[in-house]
């Protein structure tokens, strides 16, 4: 990411290039291991896409692989120029918890836990972890 000025206005500009493994990579949902495999397997089967076969591994779910490849860059800029959607809306756009889980986390913030926030509580339930939520959280609250 970098900074210009264009005509009086500060603009940030998004990376757009960063590809999909360093992306989950720093994300934490993937190791360098599991990425070195998956590009190995790329080169031998050229028509395959990268978070395919992450997915097909069953290291991370095809909906996640989808999000970061093809959602990820519009949600970021989306966030930078308006107010983001809740941290929920996105875990669960990503595949990273589903409907279920972010139903269980709402009601334990009903119930009187409503000083931790979804992030937290997702870690707490071994859902995630907190380097995935710090990486979402950085990206989406610059």
């Amino acid at each position: 990411m970098y900074n210009h000025s264009q005509g009086g206005v500060f603009m940030v500009t998004i990376d757009s290039k960063k590809r999909l493994g360093s992306i989950l990579q720093e994300a934490k949902l993937i190791t360098p291991y599991q990425l070195e495999i998956a590009l190995q397997e790329q080169k031998k089967h050229h028509k395959h896409r990268l978070g395919e076969i992450l997915a097909q591994k069953g290291w991370i779910k095809q909906q996640t692989a989808d999000f970061f490849a093809e959602e990820w860059t519009k949600v970021i800029q989306q966030a930078q120029q308006e107010t983001p959607k809740s941290l929920g809306y996105y875990l669960r756009e990503a595949g990273l918890i589903d409907n279920h889980q972010l139903s269980d986390i709402l009601a334990e913030q009903e119930e009187g836990r409503m000083w931790m926030r979804i992030g937290a509580l997702a870690v707490l339930k071994g859902w995630l972890n907190q380097t995935t939520v710090d990486f979402l959280l950085q990206n989406l609250h610059p």
